[in-house]
């Protein structure tokens, strides 16, 4: 049976409600990030000593989904486009859009970032400045950390690309799991990867070689689900187009996570379930979550964002650039407002609106110039931007006069 690539009654939604849903997981990094400072748990890069319930329920409910969700859509796009372009092609392509802007921000941002954290420690300027060059390069990857494992997931989707044969006996392994496949892919693939993710903690010496496979190990999944969508109708239908069913149990797993992730040890004190069997429970409720509810959210970001507003256009022109610079901006804000004595609720609104105001104002610099847009964004803006300043009347004009017209025809995912 030939594979049937996604093709939804209406293409232009998928396409506007997908590539939104990709700008919003990027851009949901400044709440979360902003959050983390303030978790209950604490420990993050910089601490803000001021514990807060609403940051830490912001943290889970992002976490439970956003980079499996990152990498689903991720998959589906470098299918949607190998089946367009030679793999050399498309992988030369992924060089200028993933690699160029990781290595520039990363020697040029990422020290900036590092020092902040070392400030966060109690070290004064010139140790968190020695602090900052000792970390080179494994701290200045910092936030950058998923262009790597993106990266080599195209690599190997290139690979795979580039041997049918292979691809044809791997199609065929596919066929044979018959009604297999979905339960395979969508539930004990995902929940493995979490298991072998934790072992390789124990198998493998600490540093950053082991972190970025353990990352790999446990995204991969995802990527796959994401890549075997735009071939198979069933699969998009359940991930992209959910059901009543679907969005039920995503929405059970959802608030599973965040109770586990809330409230793990009173959990555990008030049932008393022994730790053999809460380790793979929790396993298991982060692995599905990374599926179902990331299909719940795109269940919903495909009814709000289904046509493509010119403003919703200007953030996935801009959602690349904004997350390599927001920690510019939140890191140094997150320490300064140590020293201000605010209700950490309007702490993290303030710092989270200010960190969005400073990347959007690095985007508006970096995407004038074609050397920048190379640099930090991989290449033009795309889709192309009004040339005027986003905050003027001219610019506003321009994006309601785009609204008037029906943009490009998009490509179909299929």
């Amino acid at each position: 049976m030939p594979m049937q690539h996604a093709s939804p009654s209406s293409p232009r939604e998928r396409f506007h409600g997908l590539d939104s849903a990709r700008a919003i997981m990027l851009l949901l990094g400044i709440p979360f990030h902003t959050a983390a400072m303030y978790s209950m748990k604490g420990g993050w890069l910089v601490d803000a000593h001021q514990p807060s319930f609403l940051a830490s329920l912001i943290s889970a409910l992002v976490h439970s989904f956003r980079m499996p969700g990152f990498f689903i859509l991720a998959g589906f796009f470098a299918a949607m486009l190998l089946a367009r372009r030679p793999a050399g092609q498309w992988l030369s392509s992924r060089v200028k859009r993933l690699l160029v802007p990781f290595a520039t921000s990363l020697l040029l941002l990422g020290g900036w970032e590092v020092f902040w954290m070392g400030a966060s420690a109690g070290l004064e300027p010139a140790a968190a400045l020695r602090w900052t060059l000792d970390q080179f390069p494994g701290r200045w990857v910092n936030h950058r950390w998923f262009l790597i494992v993106l990266f080599a997931f195209c690599v190997m989707s290139a690979a795979l690309h580039a041997a049918p044969a292979v691809a044809s006996r791997l199609r065929a392994a596919w066929r044979w799991l018959g009604p297999a496949q979905l339960p395979l892919l969508l539930v004990v693939v995902p929940i493995a990867s979490q298991f072998l993710t934790a072992e390789l903690a124990a198998l493998l010496p600490r540093g950053e070689t082991r972190v970025n496979l353990q990352r790999i190990v446990m995204f991969a999944p995802y990527f796959l689900i994401g890549a075997l969508a735009f071939g198979d109708r069933r699969l998009a239908q359940i991930v992209f187009r959910p059901g009543l069913l679907v969005r039920i149990v995503g929405a059970l797993l959802l608030l599973t996570y965040c109770i586990f992730a809330l409230t793990l040890r009173d959990f555990l004190s008030f049932t008393e379930i022994p730790h053999t069997v809460m380790r793979p429970l929790a396993f298991s409720v982060t692995a599905l979550s990374g599926v179902f509810v990331s299909a719940l959210f795109y269940y919903y970001v495909g009814k709000v964002f289904a046509q493509g507003h010119a403003v919703v256009r200007y953030f996935v022109a801009a959602s690349l650039v904004i997350y390599l610079f927001h920690e510019v901006f939140l890191l140094p804000l997150g320490v300064a407002f140590r020293q201000v004595h605010w209700p950490a609720e309007l702490e993290m609104l303030a710092i989270a609106g200010a960190t969005l105001a400073g990347a959007v104002l690095m985007f508006e610099a970096v995407r004038r110039s074609a050397w920048l847009s190379l640099l930090f964004n991989g290449g033009p803006a795309s889709p192309a931007q009004p040339r005027a300043f986003v905050l003027s009347r001219r610019f506003r004009s321009e994006l309601e006069s785009e609204d008037c017209v029906a943009p490009a025809t998009p490509p179909r995912l299929g």
